[in-house]
Parts: structure tokens; C-alpha cells; sequence
């Protein structure tokens, strides 16, 4: 079943925000504009705004993408394959497949972060609340007896890879990101064949 119609107007104007708070930065500076231009630009209260991020850097980054909870559900029990690598995989596909990226948007907020520490600490703080989060879902995947460095190293082999494919779509966007993903990965385990 497809999202519903509420689900949808969140992500459009999540993406709004983001555009119109990238725009800004790349025009002003991070430090040349206010909130208050952000919600102007995207045609929405300060209220709302403030319901959607919660302070300039989160709007320039825009929102991250959520699992498919029953994907999630499945990758915790186990599944889709029983083989951790071939699952993080999917889920990570899935992930990626489900947050509409355009390569142009995709350069702006990586020229943004080049442009401000401040940006680059955000993201990399975003990085390592995913890293995190996939390794504690790993340890409760492989149960009591897991060890904790085996999904602190997955999580950041995972993030790793997906850092290479950003910068592969941005110089091949004819390609999806998902796919870029799934070749880096298939690289990666290859590797170790």
C-alpha cells in the first residue's frame, strides 16, 4: 500500500525546507539568513517550520530517510536472507530506493558541507547516530551472545560504502543512487572473497 496523503505532504514539504534552506546557504551563507527567511521561502509558518527541524544546519540537510518498518522488523528477525551482509544490503537499498534523490541536490549539500565545519560536524554526527543505530539492531538481530565491535564494524562499513556512492551519483547521476550503492557494496564483498 502507498503512502498516505498526509505522509506525502510532510515529505514535500520537508524537501521544500530543505531546498529552500540549501538555496539560502548557498546564496547567503549559513550565517546570512534566518529561520524566519527559511519559512518565508518555503511558504510556511515559523511554527511549522520549528515542527519540522529543529534549527538551520537540520534544515540544510534535510530529513533523513525512515526503514520500511516491516523490512526493519524482518532485518531484526533474521531476514530477508540470514546472511548480515546480504541483509544489511537490503535494507539499505531499500532505504535509499524510497528517498527520491536528485544528484543535483545531492552536490549542493555536499559543496555546503565542504563550506562549513560546522555543516560537516552535523553530518558526521548524523553519521554516527546511524552508525549506532545499526549496530545496536545488529546486536539485537544476532542476540545476547553478539559481539558488539562485529556491528560497530558492520555499521561503519555500511556508512563507508554509502559515502562512496553519494560521490559516485554525483558524478554519474544517470544512474540511481540505490544502484550505486548495490555496486559499491557487491565491491566491497568481493573483496573478501
Amino acid at each position: 500500500m502507498g503512502e498516505s496523503v498526509t505522509a506525502l505532504k510532510r515529505k514535500w514539504v520537508a524537501e521544500r525546507i530543505a531546498r529552500c534552506a540549501q538555496a539560502l546557504a548557498e546564496e547567503r551563507g549559513i550565517d546570512g539568513f534566518t529561520m524566519d527567511d527559511v519559512a518565508e521561502c518555503a511558504g510556511v509558518s515559523r511554527r511549522t517550520l520549528f515542527n519540522y527541524v529543529p534549527g538551520k544546519l537540520d534544515a540544510i540537510l534535510g530529513a533523513a530517510p525512515d526503514p520500511d518498518p516491516a523490512l526493519f522488523s524482518e532485518f531484526l528477525a533474521g531476514g530477508p536472507t540470514g546472511r548480515l551482509g546480504e541483509d544489511i544490503k537490503a535494507v539499505v537499498g531499500a532505504l535509499l530506493d524510497s528517498k527520491d534523490t536528485a544528484a543535483d541536490d545531492v552536490e549542493r549539500v555536499r559543496r555546503l558541507i565542504a563550506s562549513d565545519p560546522r555543516l560537516h560536524k552535523a553530518m558526521r554526527d548524523r553519521f554516527g547516530k546511524v552508525a549506532t543505530f545499526f549496530a545496536e539492531a545488529i546486536l539485537t538481530r544476532e542476540g545476547p551472545d553478539a559481539d558488539p565491535l562485529r556491528g560497530r564494524v558492520a555499521a561503519t562499513v555500511t556508512l563507508a560504502l554509502f559515502d562512496l556512492a553519494l560521490e559516485n551519483f554525483v558524478a554519474d547521476p544517470e544512474t540511481s543512487l540505490v544502484d550505486h550503492y548495490m555496486r559499491v557494496f557487491g565491491r566491497a564483498t568481493a573483496l573478501f572473497d
